[in-house]
């Protein structure tokens, strides 16, 4: 077990740290180990992506082709990213992997009503005429102004018009 973590790329200087945060590796299959990191590379993850991986997220190997296929793919499906996108954000948080699903799905959800809330108000800028980004232009609406103030404000310091007005373009939508 110890010269395969160390052929995945775990140092010798490491191993200690790598199996008191993981000892269920030794109750894994080497074999299924082995298919684990194959699966791996035949996504085309190189040698040093998958030390990486594992040592970010020591629990990585523990989990079936299948469950890293599905998890892969919730990724790349969710968040419409192109394969080597997917690959190179789990390079980069392979805890993505191993982690709870919830979370995610909840900032998904976060992000998505924010988008939204941010395309109603451009449209309503857009319909006063008042939809101006660029900051060296005179009324120029920053994003963060645009996406972080409560409707109340937003209707009276930047769109210039009232909350019912607001309401009322928001229903022709």
């Amino acid at each position: 077990m110890l010269l395969f973590l160390k052929d995945v790329g775990i140092e010798d200087n490491q191993l200690g740290a790598f199996l008191t945060k993981n000892h269920a590796i030794f109750s894994e299959d080497l074999e299924n180990l082995k298919i684990r990191v194959a699966y791996l590379h035949s996504k085309n993850f190189s040698k040093a992506d998958v030390a990486q991986m594992v040592r970010k997220a020591p629990f990585l190997l523990n989990f079936s082709v299948e469950r890293l296929d599905n998890r892969l793919g919730f990724f790349q499906k969710e968040l419409e990213l192109s394969v080597k996108k997917t690959r190179d954000l789990i390079v980069r948080l392979p805890r993505l992997l191993t982690g709870s699903l919830e979370p995610v799905k909840e900032n998904m959800k976060v992000f998505n009503a924010r988008l939204f809330k941010v395309k109603e108000r451009h449209l309503f800028l857009t319909y006063l005429g008042r939809a101006q980004y660029d900051p060296v232009k005179p009324n120029y609406i920053s994003l963060d102004k645009l996406v972080s103030i409560p409707d109340e404000i937003f209707c009276e310091e930047i769109a210039k018009a009232s909350v019912q007005d607001f309401e009322k373009f928001l229903k022709t939508l």
